[in-house]
């Protein structure tokens, strides 16, 4: 299953996956993902092979999630199928990852974001480093914090969890290790070393070769504004939130507070209050593939929307930051819009 963005390969009785798409910043297309699939599904029935290595290429980015430029055409086009097919093909291989019946590492330096966030949380040890920028962005483009993040999201302090859901925030290693989002820190210089001695160890020794390079990452910045945080992100109602916010920036001059108003004012408000709906439902989602069969279809309700079109081209096109959200406001949102992209009625399964 090799392919020209992806390459796998075997090193005595360890598996290497590495992402070798550098200038889409290893963003996931529809064939790497479904030979992420087929490699993960093969490796878990060889006897063979003990571990598998998850890396980018670069250390530029680790991933930056799913080809969202591709469904952009394929949507332009009103090629809605296909958008079905790529949205499977990813979370059947975030399935695969995580339901591997060996253990998989992710070395996520740099860029990890949307679907490459997804695939290092799916992933038993999570590697990152100081260049790690972690974030689900989801907001800006109109889609929604997916790829698992209903789970992995929803296991951290809830107003962690909105800050990061709804603001697309960018965090960084420690923060990561605040939250229990990142297992090591390893210097991105020690990462290549790294990769060697996972390369050439047995399964019994990945923690203790993970440790030999790992390194404290120091205080995290969101545990510095946890105060700020929790007073924002506090309750489900989202206008107030926003009002909150705007609050703390006009009378107090918090410029920490006024970039989270400036989130909750400007990004897509059906994504914000579909995040919040999933966030209220951690109950009836009990585990990760759960979660995935979940996100297939909302991706299907969702991106079918004509928020995700508009943001795409807005965000990632033509780089104008001017979609058009509808409805246009937070409060303009009704339950009976988001009750709407939870009816999965007709829809296919994910398997």
């Amino acid at each position: 299953m090799q392919q020209p963005d992806i390459h796998f390969s075997v090193h005595g009785t360890v598996g290497l996956v590495e992402l070798d798409r550098p200038k889409a910043l290893n963003a996931i297309s529809y064939d790497m993902a479904v030979a992420i699939s087929t490699q993960m599904q093969a490796w878990s029935h060889d006897d063979r092979i003990t571990h598998v290595v998850i890396a980018g290429s670069t250390p530029r980015a680790f991933c930056a999630g799913g080809d969202v430029r591709d469904l952009y055409q394929y949507i332009q086009r009103g090629d809605y199928d296909r958008t079905r097919v790529y949205f499977r093909a990813e979370y059947n291989a975030d399935v695969d990852v995580y339901s591997s019946s060996k253990p998989v590492i992710s070395l996520a330096d740099g860029i990890v974001m949307g679907g490459g966030a997804g695939l290092m949380q799916c992933s038993r040890h999570r590697v990152a480093s100081e260049t790690t920028r972690f974030a689900m962005p989801e907001s800006a483009i109109g889609l929604f914090p997916d790829a698992g993040a209903s789970i992995f999201l929803g296991r951290i302090p809830r107003p962690f969890a909105m800050f990061i859901g709804l603001t697309g925030q960018i965090i960084g290693a420690s923060d990561l290790m605040l939250l229990g989002l990142a297992d090591a820190v390893v210097p991105s210089a020690h990462m290549a070393a790294l990769r060697r001695d996972l390369l050439d160890c047995t399964p019994d020794d990945i923690e203790s070769v993970i440790e030999a390079h790992q390194i404290d990452p120091g205080q995290a910045p969101m545990q510095a504004n946890r105060t700020v945080i929790d007073h924002i992100f506090s309750g489900d109602d989202l206008p107030a939130m926003r009002d909150r916010a705007g609050d703390l920036a006009r009378l107090k001059g918090d410029s920490f507070a006024a970039k989270i108003h400036d989130a909750l004012a400007t990004r897509c408000p059906m994504t914000m209050h579909v995040f919040v709906r999933l966030m209220e439902m951690d109950t009836q989602i009990p585990d990760m593939k759960t979660a995935l069969a979940l996100d297939y279809r909302l991706a299907i309700r969702m991106s079918e929307r004509p928020d995700f079109s508009d943001g795409v081209r807005a965000v990632l096109v033509d780089k104008s930051n001017d979609a058009s959200w509808s409805p246009a406001r937070l409060e303009d949102v009704t339950p009976a819009m988001v009750d709407a992209v939870f009816d999965h009625a007709g829809l296919p399964a994910l398997r």
